[in-house]
Parts: C-alpha cells; structure tokens; sequence
C-alpha cells in the first residue's frame, strides 16, 4: 500500500513538472497567438468593412466595371514591385506554414490593396486567399518584431491564418481547424492548436466589434432516415466530382491564359475585358465579387437557376486566371450552394438544406479538409441535422480525389482504405510530408 501512495505521489509530481515545463515554453506561442489575433482582428475586420465599400461602388454605379483592366494593371505593377510571386497566392502561405518558404514583408499591403482594386471594379473572386495571406503576413511581421527564432514561424502563420479566416468569416471554430488541417491532409499538429484556438477567437472578437457579421443560416430539414441519406449520399458525390472539374477549370485557366499571354499586364487586361463581356452579354453583376448573394439566395430563400454555379465557376476561372487577387474559397461556396439548391429538389431534398449540403460538400472536395468542412457545417447551420453534413462530407472527400485548389498541399495518407494500408502510393521512402 505504502509503496502504491509513493508510485501515485511520483506519478503527481512527473505530471506537475509536465505542466510546469508546458506553460514555459508554450507561453510564448499562446502570447503570440493573442497578439496576432488581435492585430489580425482589427486589419481583418477593416478589410472586411473595405470589401462591403467596395461591393458598394460596383454593384451601385455603372462604370465601374470598365475600369476592371486599369485595376488589373495596378495589380500587376503592385506585385512586381513588391517582388511577390503572383502565382503563388495562398500556396506561398501553405509552404510558410511547413517552414518550407519564407514570408514577404510586403505581402500584406499589396493583398490589401489589390484584393480591394479587383473587388471593387468588378473582379470575381472570394475574400479569403487575401484573409490566409493577409493574416500569415502581419503574423511573420509579429514574429519578427518581437525577435522570436525561426522555429516558431510555422506557429507564427498558422496562428495568422486561423486569425484572417476568423476575422472575414466568423467561425473562430473552422479558423482555428482549417489552419492546422490545411497544409498537410492527414496530420494536425496539434501542437498549435491552443494558440490558433487564442488567435482565432480574439481576431473574431475584435472583427464583432468593428461590426463585421459571423455567417449563420437557420435551416430545416427531413426527418433522418435511410432515404435521406442516400439522397445526401448522391448529392454529395456529385458534388465530389464536380470538384474535381472546378480544380480543373481554375487550373486550366490559369495555365492557358499564361501560355497564350506570356506579358502578364496583356493576361490582366484580356481577362478583364472577358469578364466585362460575359457581363455586358448575360445582362447581370450576379457572378461579380465573391457570391455572397448566391448563398444568401441559395441557402436562405432556396432560389438557384441551374446555370448558375457554371457561370460563377467560369467568372471566377477568368478573374483568378489573369492575374486578378482574391480567393477561390467564397465563390466555391456560392457554386456549391447554388448547385446543390437546384439539384436537391430533383433527389426530394428541400432546396435550402441541399443548398447548405452542396456548399459544405465542394468546400471539402476542393481543400482536402474533411474536419474543418464538417465543423463548418456545425457552425454556420446551427447543427441542422447533422448526420446529413457527415455523410456528405465523407463522401465528397472520397471521390474527390487528390486534386485541389492548392498546388502545395500534401497528404499524409491515402483517401481510399486499400489493402496494402492507408499510407500514400506517391510516397518516396522516408519522405517527410510535414
């Protein structure tokens, strides 16, 4: 007995130095994720009040849109100066996130202000690439300041993009996740996850206050039953594939207009005017900016024409394609929701659940990250029937593929149970993946 107290006391004691040694060297992550959280929150939440001004201006004059090509020029110019690599994007943040890259001190001024010129002359393009790279940079630029060493950069930016994604969007919970899921498919290093979680919730507080809204929709949906599911089950693996072909056509845009247009201010200024034609011919700003009001429609009043999530796919392709700054993220969104909206209702399926299904369902088939895609679903519909969202995301996850909207993702295991195990073919020997 007595020698049972002393192995419980010894066990006690290797616990409180555990705890001690923990506090100490992690009490500088957790005072960098605060202070990030807190200079992210309050550029993000600027930047997100920019970005409504902006929607503002094209949306509310008629002239605006034809000065598209003279916002792509500067856009251009800007990052050259800057010496950004302005294919890189979000990429460059996924690699700086590794340790692999470091990040530009310029990068977030330039984000800023191009993401702003593209929004506000008409560009189609989502918000959230800037809030990743606008968080990851300002995090460095913390770092730095602060004369914390190189090892603490992978910390440092994932601290800021969980801070942008939370600032923009309001889901401190998916921030935080996205972050830590979105370098490497497989593997959260879980290490970070207490200063993401700091850095998340304080830039999310900050953005509240300076009156930037969280995303939430109150949804109804059919009683669970074997029916149900198997009418989320076809949904959600169309979504999977449609993914695929969404991944292809960014991709493809991409790389065709660089090809044709090797001069990257005449690639800017032919896409913009692609984009100032499609509108002029289709009579509609619906597919400008970042497809807020596709959801909103979709999800909420569960209206969506079927060409709709074709059409913003092919806007958002141009826009990004010429050089352009935003996000694929949101116009994904809106492309899911408006293509689940008007495909649920053909399975028996009310068009706004289905709309939330198909916009949870692509998010997950083109990031690779089935974990923040479910929480996302949690978070923004309120856990409306939630075994719905599982089954959707799982199986999206599975046709999806190893494709996504990020060149510079890697995976740690195979989508696919196999018999030879769920470690990836591609995989050298003794390759690290993180």
């Amino acid at each position: 007995m007595e020698k049972g107290g002393r192995r419980a006391l010894g066990a006690l004691r290797a616990e409180g130095i555990f705890v001690r040694e923990s506090l100490r060297i992690n009490g500088r992550g957790l005072l960098l994720g605060l202070v990030v959280g807190l200079l992210v929150g309050l550029w993000g939440g600027l930047f997100a009040q920019l970005l409504e001004w902006a929607a503002g201006v094209r949306n509310g004059t008629a002239w605006a849109i034809f000065c598209l090509p003279l916002a792509g020029l500067a856009v251009v110019w800007l990052y050259r100066r800057g010496g950004i690599k302005t294919a890189g994007g979000t990429d460059l943040i996924i690699q700086a996130a590794r340790g692999e890259a470091p990040v530009s001190r310029v990068l977030a001024p330039v984000i800023f202000v191009a993401t702003l010129l593209t929004h506000c002359f008409g560009g189609s393009a989502g918000r959230e690439g800037a809030a990743l790279q606008l968080g990851g940079s300002l995090a460095e630029l913390v770092r730095k300041g602060v004369r914390m060493g190189e090892e603490f950069q992978d910390l440092a930016i994932m601290c800021g993009m969980s801070a942008g994604f939370s600032a923009v969007f309001g889901c401190p919970i998916t921030a935080a996740l996205f972050a830590l899921e979105i370098s490497c498919v497989g593997i959260l290093p879980l290490g970070a996850l207490f200063p993401c979680v700091v850095s998340s919730i304080a830039a999310g507080m900050v953005a509240r206050e300076l009156g930037v809204r969280a995303v939430n929709f109150y949804l109804t949906a059919s009683t669970a039953s074997p029916l149900f599911y198997g009418k989320v089950l076809v949904l959600a693996v169309a979504c999977g594939l449609l993914s695929i072909l969404v991944c292809y056509v960014f991709a493809g845009a991409r790389t065709g207009l660089a090809r044709l247009f090797p001069s990257p201010y005449l690639r800017v200024v032919v896409g913009s005017a692609g984009v100032i034609l499609l509108t002029l011919v289709l009579g509609t700003k619906d597919y400008l900016g970042t497809g807020d009001t596709m959801i909103y429609a979709a999800i909420h009043d569960g209206q969506a024409a079927p060409a709709d999530f074709a059409f913003k796919l092919l806007f958002t392709a141009l826009t990004l394609g010429a050089g352009l700054k935003g996000g694929e993220i949101v116009p994904c969104f809106a492309m899911g929701a408006a293509f689940g909206c008007a495909a649920g209702p053909l399975l028996g399926l009310p068009g706004p659940y289905a709309g939330a299904v198909g916009m949870v369902a692509l998010f997950c088939g083109v990031t690779n990250c089935p974990l923040s895609a479910l929480v996302l679903a949690f978070e923004v519909f309120s856990f409306c029937n939630p075994g719905g969202f599982l089954v959707a995301v799982a199986a999206s996850f599975l046709v999806s593929g190893y494709g996504g909207l990020y060149e510079k993702q890697k995976f740690a295991f195979s989508k696919q149970a196999e018999p030879a195990g769920l470690g990836r073919e591609d995989r050298q020997e003794g390759e690290e993946t993180f």
